[in-house]
C-alpha cells in the first residue's frame, strides 16, 4: 500500500477501509449458512472480477507512457523549424541542444513503455518511427551548418562587393574631375578669344563624350555591384540566372565603354571591372553560393516536412495503442460485470429460502457500492471515448475500483492537456499571421511617406533653384545697373525660398527625431508680436494688405524661440493666401490663458479639410507654386502638441480663417523688461575677435567677410591647430569661436573648440555649424553644451547666435 492509500484508509471508517475481496468474502460468510453453492459461486466471481482489474493495472502504465511519447514528439516538430531558420552558429547549438535534450527524453519514454509493455505488436512500428524521427533530425542538423558556412562566404563575398564598387568610384573620381576642369577651360578660353583656340571645339566635344562615357561606366559599375549584391540576397533560384546574364553584358559594355578610356586608365579600370566579374563568373561566384544555399533550405523544408510526417505516423500508432488499452480495459469492465450479474443471478437462484438475507446483501453492497462505483467509471470512460471531457471521474476509497477510477482520471486529464497544447498552438499561429499582417501595413505606410517626401521635396526645392540659375545667368550678361540690382533682388528671393524650404524639412526632421526639448521662460507677449510686424509688414504691403497687430500687456510661459515658429509659420501661411482684406494679430484673455489668434481675409479651408490641412505635405492651393512643401501647418501642430500649446482653427469659405494657440499666463515682471531694452541698445559684436574655423575656404571667405562687415575682427583657420597658430601672433584671447562639425581628416569642430579652449585654459563661448541634418549631429552637439546651425545660416541667423553668445560671455566676465 503506498503513502497516499494509507493516508486514505485512515481517514475511512473501518467498514471502508476493506477492499473487495474483504468485502466479498464477508457477503458469502454471511449467506453461507443458507447454501454452499451460493458461497462458491460467490467466490468464482470474486476471482473473476480480480483478473479483469489486474488486466486494467497492466495496461495503464503504457498507455501514459504512450501520451508522454506523442507530446516528446510534438515538441521536437515545434522546436525543428527553429534549427532550419537559425542566423548564426550559436542559436544552431542553442536549438540543437534543445532538440537533443527532447530527443533523449522520446528515447527514455520510449525504453520504459517497451519495458512495461513489451508484447505489444505496435511497439516496433513505434520504434521504427522514432528512429528515423531521430535521423532525419541530425540529418536536418548537418543541413544547417553547411547552410550556415556558405551564408558566412556569401556575407564575405559582399564586403567585397561592397570594397570593390567603392575602389572603382574613388579610381573615375579623379579623372572625371580633370575633364571637368578642362572642358571649363575650353570653355571660358572660347568665350575670351575664340580664334585663338586651334581645334578647341573638337577638344571640347572629344572631352565632353569621354566624361559622359565616364559617367555611364560609374553607373553600370554601380548596377552591376547592385546585382551582385542582389545574387547574394535573392530568394527566387530562377532569378540567379537572370542576374548572370545581365551582368556578363554588364561587364562587356563596361570593357567596350573602357577603350575610350585614357591609356593610363584603362588597365587600371578593367582590373577592378575583372575583380567584380571574378564574383560574379568562376569559383567565388555569389550567384553559385546562393544557389547553392537555397538548394539547401529546400533541402531542409524536405526534411521538415518528412519530419512532420514521421511525427503524424508516430501520432497515429500512439492513437492504436491507446485504443487497444481502452479496449482490453472496457473488455476487463464488462467481463467484471457479466460475472456479477451471474454470481447475483446464482446467489438468488441458491438461497431461494433465505431470499430475503440474500437480496438485502446484494442491495445493500454489491448494488449500492460495486455496481454503482463500476457504472459511474464505465459511464466516465464512455464519455471519454465520445469526446466529452469536461466531467471528471469520482474516484471514491481506496480499493481497485477507485485505483482504476484514478487512473481513467489522470487519461482524461492528459487528453485535455493535449487538447490544451494544440489550441494554443492554432491561436500562436493566428497570433503571428496578425502580427505579420499589421507589420506589413506599417511597412507600406512608411513606403507611402518616404515616397511623398521626396517627391515634394524635389519638386519644391527645384523650383528656385532653377530661377536662381537663371537670375545668376541674367546677372553675368546684364551691365545695367538698374537691371542688375532687380536681379540681385530676385536672386535674394529665391535664396530665401530654398532657406524656407530646408528650414521646414529640418523642423520637420527635428520632430521626428525627437530631439527638441523646450526651454520654458517667462517673457511679455508684445516682444513677440513686434518680430513678427518686422517680419511680415513689408510683405503684407507688397500684396497690398494691411497687417494689425493689436498690442498686449500679458506675459505667458513658453519656449520664445520654438512659439515664434509657430506663429511665423501661422502668420506666413496667412499672408501668402490672403489676396484682398488683411492678416490680425492679437491677443484673448481665456481660463487662465492667452488666446493667441491669427486671422486673415482669405478663400478660407473647406470644413472636410480642416483637420487634414496639419497633415504631413497637404497643400490647399494646388496651382500656387509658393505654397511650400506643405509642411508648415504639420510643424505647428507638431510643435504645439511639444509645447502642450492647444492649435484651434475656425474658418468659412470666402470670408476667412483664424487659427488660434492657447499659452499658460505668468507674471508681469518689471526688471526684466529693463534688461532686455538694454541689451537691444548695446551692439555685443562690435571689436570682439571671432575665430572661424571651416575646412572649405570659400565658406571662411564668406564669414569672415560678413563678420568684419559687423564690426568684428576675425581670425579664420582649416583647423584648430592652425587658428592657434594664427592666434600666437595676435596674442589675444578669442571672444567666440564658430567652428563647421565635419572638418579635414576625420576630425569634427567639436574637437576643434576643446583643443582651442585647452589652449587658453578658458571655456570661450562657442557654436557649431553644420550640413548633416542626421538626428545624431543634435545630439553629440547637446551633450557637448553647444548650440548647432544647420546650413544654409541666413545672416539674421548667424547675427542672433553671435548676439546671444557674446552677451552671455560679456555677463560672465561683468561677474567674474
Amino acid at each position: 500500500m503506498t503513502t497516499l492509500e494509507a493516508a486514505e484508509a485512515k481517514s475511512l471508517p473501518r467498514h471502508d477501509r476493506l477492499g473487495v475481496r474483504a468485502r466479498l468474502l464477508l457477503a458469502f460468510f454471511a449467506i453461507a449458512a443458507f447454501a454452499v453453492l451460493a458461497a462458491a459461486a460467490g467466490m468464482y466471481a470474486f476471482r473473476e472480477v480480480g483478473s479483469r482489474l489486474e488486466v486494467i493495472d497492466t495496461r495503464v502504465p503504457p498507455t501514459l507512457s504512450a501520451l508522454e511519447l506523442s507530446r516528446s514528439a510534438e515538441r521536437i516538430i515545434a522546436a525543428a523549424p527553429a534549427l532550419l531558420s537559425a542566423s548564426g552558429r550559436a542559436q544552431r547549438d542553442e536549438v540543437k541542444a534543445e532538440l537533443a535534450a527532447e530527443v533523449g527524453r522520446l528515447n527514455a519514454t520510449l525504453a520504459r513503455l517497451k519495458r512495461d509493455s513489451a508484447g505489444l505488436p505496435l511497439l516496433s512500428e513505434v520504434e521504427r518511427t522514432v528512429s528515423s524521427l531521430a535521423a532525419n533530425l541530425a540529418a536536418l542538423d548537418e543541413l544547417v551548418a553547411r547552410r550556415l558556412v556558405i551564408n558566412e562566404r556569401i556575407g564575405l563575398l559582399r564586403s567585397r562587393v561592397f570594397q570593390i564598387e567603392g575602389e572603382t568610384q574613388r579610381l573615375l573620381a579623379p579623372w572625371l574631375e580633370v575633364v571637368g576642369r578642362e572642358s571649363a577651360m575650353l570653355v571660358e578660353a572660347g568665350k575670351g578669344d575664340p580664334t585663338s583656340q586651334a581645334g578647341g571645339p573638337e577638344r571640347l566635344s572629344f572631352l565632353i563624350e569621354l566624361q559622359r562615357l565616364m559617367r555611364t561606366a560609374q553607373a553600370r559599375a554601380s548596377a552591376a555591384a547592385d546585382m551582385l549584391i542582389e545574387a547574394s540576397t535573392t530568394n527566387e533560384p530562377a532569378r540567379l540566372p537572370v542576374l548572370e546574364f545581365q551582368l556578363g553584358l554588364a561587364f562587356d559594355d563596361l570593357a567596350e565603354i573602357s577603350k575610350q578610356f585614357d591609356p593610363r586608365l584603362r588597365p587600371l579600370f578593367l582590373e577592378e571591372i575583372a575583380k567584380l566579374r571574378g564574383l560574379a563568373q568562376g569559383d567565388e561566384a555569389i550567384a553559385q553560393a546562393r544557389s547553392e544555399e537555397l538548394m539547401l533550405v529546400e533541402q531542409g523544408e524536405d526534411l521538415l516536412a518528412e519530419t512532420a510526417r514521421l511525427s503524424s505516423q508516430l501520432g497515429a500508432a500512439i492513437d492504436r495503442l491507446g485504443d487497444a488499452a481502452k479496449a482490453d480495459i472496457g473488455m476487463a469492465i464488462q467481463d467484471a460485470l457479466l460475472v456479477q450479474r451471474q454470481s447475483a443471478s446464482a446467489l438468488v437462484l441458491l438461497v431461494a429460502l433465505s431470499l430475503l438475507t440474500s437480496v438485502l446483501i446484494v442491495w445493500l453492497y454489491v448494488g449500492k457500492n460495486i455496481v454503482r462505483r463500476l457504472t459511474a467509471l464505465s459511464d466516465g470512460m464512455l464519455a471519454i471515448i465520445r469526446g466529452r471531457l469536461e466531467t471528471p471521474v469520482v474516484a471514491e476509497g481506496s480499493d481497485e475500483i477507485a485505483a482504476m477510477a484514478r487512473a481513467v482520471e489522470v487519461f482524461r486529464q492528459n487528453t485535455l492537456e493535449r487538447d490544451k497544447l494544440l489550441s494554443e498552438k492554432a491561436r500562436a499561429a493566428d497570433l503571428l499571421e496578425q502580427e505579420v499582417r499589421q507589420r506589413t501595413a506599417e511597412l507600406e505606410t512608411a513606403n507611402t511617406f518616404k515616397s511623398r517626401f521626396l517627391a515634394a521635396a524635389s519638386h519644391d526645392l527645384r523650383q528656385p533653384l532653377h530661377a536662381l540659375n537663371l537670375f545668376i545667368a541674367q546677372l553675368r550678361n546684364e551691365a545695367d545697373p538698374v537691371e542688375r540690382a532687380r536681379l540681385v533682388g530676385r536672386i535674394d528671393v529665391a535664396v530665401g525660398s530654398v532657406n524656407e524650404l530646408l528650414e521646414a524639412l529640418l523642423d520637420m526632421s527635428k520632430l521626428e527625431a525627437g530631439v527638441l526639448e523646450p526651454e520654458f521662460t517667462e517673457f511679455p507677449v508684445n516682444h513677440l508680436f513686434k518680430r513678427i510686424e518686422t517680419t511680415f509688414v513689408d510683405a503684407a504691403c507688397e500684396k497690398g494688405l494691411r497687417l494689425i497687430i493689436v498690442p498686449s500687456h500679458a506675459w505667458v510661459r513658453s519656449d520664445f524661440v520654438l512659439l515664434e515658429r509657430v506663429l511665423f509659420n501661422l502668420v506666413s501661411n496667412a499672408v501668402r493666401c490672403t489676396s484682398r482684406g488683411g492678416v490680425l494679430i492679437g491677443g484673448r484673455f481665456r481660463s487662465g490663458q492667452l488666446r493667441i489668434d491669427v486671422c486673415d481675409t482669405g478663400p478660407g479651408i473647406p470644413a472636410d479639410q480642416q483637420q487634414a490641412v496639419f497633415g504631413e505635405f497637404y497643400r490647399l492651393a494646388k496651382g500656387d507654386s509658393s505654397a511650400g512643401l506643405g509642411l508648415g501647418l504639420a510643424i505647428v501642430d507638431r510643435l504645439g502638441r511639444l509645447l502642450d500649446h492647444r492649435v484651434e482653427l475656425s474658418s468659412r469659405l470666402n470670408r476667412g480663417s483664424r487659427f488660434s494657440v492657447s499659452v499658460p499666463l505668468a507674471a508681469r515682471q518689471h526688471g526684466l523688461i529693463e534688461a532686455s531694452v538694454t541689451d537691444v541698445i548695446s551692439d555685443p559684436a562690435a571689436g570682439k575677435l571671432v575665430v572661424v574655423i571651416d575646412d572649405d575656404p570659400l565658406v571662411l571667405e564668406g564669414m569672415g567677410g560678413i563678420l568684419r562687415s559687423w564690426g568684428c575682427r576675425v581670425v579664420a583657420a582649416p583647423s584648430g591647430t592652425a587658428a592657434l597658430s594664427q592666434l600666437a601672433i595676435d596674442r589675444h584671447r578669442p571672444d567666440l569661436i564658430v567652428a563647421d562639425y565635419r572638418l579635414a581628416d576625420g576630425r569634427t569642430g567639436i574637437q576643434a573648440i576643446r583643443h582651442l579652449r585647452e589652449g587658453y585654459g578658458a571655456a570661450i563661448p562657442a557654436f557649431l555649424i553644420s550640413g548633416d541634418t542626421a538626428p545624431e549631429r543634435l545630439r553629440d552637439a547637446r551633450e557637448e553644451g553647444y548650440q548647432l546651425l544647420h546650413k544654409p545660416v541666413t545672416p539674421m541667423r548667424l547675427r542672433a547666435m553671435l548676439n546671444q553668445l557674446l552677451r552671455a560671455g560679456n555677463a560672465t566676465t561683468m561677474v567674474h
